[in-house]
């Protein structure tokens, strides 16, 4: 189990790294014409959707939670993620791309976010290869109260890395200049938690029995590690794991709201579309601690990167979540 572990996350790296280098290269390129030259089918909508044959149904489903995204996002924060989806099998991802099957992805002119249509794409391995760390009954009572299979639940956390995807566009069109890496990824996924919290409780607890770091602790924990090596860490996932795992933890109290004193605190200036990292960026370690001061804990929790226990989550139900009674500003 642990080789396969290691297996995955070596995947892991290499899937996003790849997927790292050809959004600095791409940035600029317009996916469209290619994707009507292979005569893709297509939804027509506020988010026209492409989409490989014989996945229709999954993608008006999620054409449809990204138009409501958007809508949920605009009437409280007045901001939204304006893409165009493709949801592609392995040839017409090749094909459009010129790149392998890799994970979801928001790149181009004007934006495309590529979605895994197949089971057979690398991210499905990489979230079953999260099951180790969830507790053995609480998988059970999920799948149970969820009468959804352990793989169904697989495909639709996939689906939830797309949003994830979309969470960077919606960081910098809100006005976040995340800094660099560590505020960037804990941010991207900080929108999608949001977003399915207050509009989609099934997939909430999607998240909520994924969205936790695996037991084995990798060579690499540290947040300084993860901004200066990123995708060269040997665990990419153990971070996101992490992230996600506190993410649950303090959006009930913190809402939206924390996200408009994060506009306060790190403004961005000029096009979001053409955002680059800073030459010199804030230290990760000035980060966390301006991060505490908006919301009390966060040196507390980035402490726990490099000590033995991993934090307490609490555990999914198969009951409709509490909504958040803290309300956005």
């Amino acid at each position: 189990m642990r080789r396969f572990r290691a297996q995955a996350a070596t995947a892991l790296s290499v899937a996003i790294a790849l997927c790292s280098v050809f959004t600095l290269s791409a940035q600029e390129a317009n996916f469209l014409p290619r994707m009507k030259e292979l005569g893709l089918q297509k939804i027509d909508g506020k988010i026209p959707a492409y989409y490989s044959a014989g996945h229709k149904e999954h993608a008006e489903r999620l054409q449809s939670r990204i138009e409501d995204m958007n809508t949920y996002f605009q009437a409280h924060l007045d901001v939204q993620a304006n893409v165009i989806l493709a949801l592609l099998d392995s040839k017409d991802w090749t094909d459009v791309t010129g790149e392998p099957y890799g994970i979801a992805m928001v790149i181009g002119n004007p934006r495309v976010i590529f979605m895994p249509a197949t089971s057979d794409n690398p991210t499905f391995a990489l979230v079953r290869a999260r099951k180790e760390s969830i507790p053995p009954e609480t998988l059970r009572l999920f799948l149970r109260d969820n009468q959804i299979s352990f793989e169904s639940a697989v495909g639709q956390f996939v689906d939830l890395v797309g949003f994830h995807e979309l969470g960077h566009v919606l960081t910098l069109n809100f006005g976040i200049d995340p800094q660099g890496h560590f505020l960037s990824e804990f941010l991207a996924s900080y929108w999608s938690y949001a977003y399915i919290s207050e509009r989609q409780p099934e997939w909430k607890r999607v998240f909520d029995l994924f969205g936790r770091p695996s037991k084995i602790r990798p060579q690499h924990t540290s947040p300084e590690d993860f901004e200066k090596l990123y995708m060269g860490v040997d665990d990419p996932g153990w971070y996101h794991g992490m992230f996600e795992a506190h993410i649950r933890e303090i959006y009930p109290n913190l809402g939206l709201g924390f996200l408009s004193d994060l506009r306060k605190e790190f403004p961005l200036s000029g096009d979001p579309q053409a955002y680059a990292q800073p030459e010199r960026p804030l230290p990760v370690g000035d980060i966390i601690k301006r991060l505490d001061k908006i919301a009390p804990g966060f040196e507390v929790w980035a402490a726990t990167f490099n000590s033995a226990p991993s934090p307490a989550l609490p555990q999914p139900s198969g009951a409709a979540p509490a909504r958040s009674s803290k309300s956005p500003h």
